[in-house]
């Protein structure tokens, strides 16, 4: 029984010495995630929670940011942008707006991982986290 236990307490302490590794960056007074660009670098603020596409432009505004847009996306002469975003490459999270419109009413989103950029009705949908810079 006593075996039992040293092993059980052994683990339950190296759980929580590996749990001390993973950082996460946060911003927005906790509200938002640090992502990194995967081309640039930078650090961008992004939304834990989904929201239309005004209220992401607030939330940008709010922290003296802008949103991301389609030119943030670090496309080259050799990567089109229409096929994905290098710069959310592997940011692997939720959808995100950006300020590029589409017409009136559409506005770009860069899925999750930053594939082929889409549009959506910037009034209706919730499911696109902001990310600002």
């Amino acid at each position: 029984m006593n075996k039992i236990l040293i092993v059980c307490g052994l683990l339950m302490v190296s759980t929580v010495a590996f749990a001390d590794d993973i950082t996460v960056e946060s911003c927005a007074d906790g509200a938002g995630t640090v992502i990194t660009g995967v081309v640039s670098g930078h650090k961008y603020c992004m939304s834990n929670k989904g929201m239309n596409y005004w209220n992401a432009v607030a939330w940008c505004d709010g922290q003296g940011r802008r949103l991301f847009s389609m030119d943030d996306c670090a496309c080259s002469g050799t990567t089109n942008c229409a096929e994905k975003c290098p710069e959310m490459v592997n940011v692997v999270s939720c959808h995100r707006w950006t300020d590029t419109p589409i017409g009136t009413t559409q506005m770009y989103m860069v899925p999750s991982g930053g594939g082929k950029p889409r549009s959506l009705d910037r009034a209706y949908n919730y499911d696109c986290c902001a990310l600002c810079k």
